[in-house]
């Protein structure tokens, strides 16, 4: 009876290590099958069009902007909204400000500068203008990034 119960307790311990210790999840096989395939984004995993090509792709939506800058725009509101850029390191200021009257001008600035405005982009853009300070991610062209470089 007592053995019965060490050889009970010692496997409820060795199937609670295997649960917590080994990696459990991941993607699945036919997942990767698909994406290796070609058959589905790499990032998002939505389905691409045909025809389909092996290799790992990119959806639209999710397809990298090449030749593009990652700019950070931070903004706030005192006696206007006050726009600043900073470079990619979150560092370097770009010596380019920018002011507005109204908050229109804000969002105006964020969809040219390539900011994401689906509805998670646009509730933070507009929860960042209700607390009157915020900041987004802008991708900008070469020609955008060079006139945020030169002063005034």
């Amino acid at each position: 009876m007592l053995a019965q119960l060490r050889i009970e307790k010692f496997t409820n311990h060795i199937r609670l290590i295997f649960a917590y210790a080994l990696p459990m999840g991941g993607e699945r096989s036919s997942t990767t099958r698909r994406r290796l395939a070609g058959k589905i984004c790499c990032s998002c995993k939505s389905s691409l069009p045909p025809p389909h090509g092996p290799g790992e792709k990119y959806c639209a939506r999710c397809q990298p902007r090449i030749g593009c800058r990652r700019v950070y725009m931070y903004f706030m509101l005192r006696d206007g909204w006050h726009c600043q850029f900073l470079e990619a390191d979150l560092k370097t200021p770009l010596p380019k400000r920018l002011n507005f009257s109204s908050p229109q001008k804000v969002i105006e600035t964020a969809e040219r500068g390539g900011y994401n405005m689906n509805l998670e982009g646009r509730q933070a853009l507009d929860h960042g203008i209700e607390n009157g300070r915020g900041g987004v991610w802008l991708l900008l062209t070469e020609e955008q990034y060079q006139k945020l470089k030169v002063p005034r």
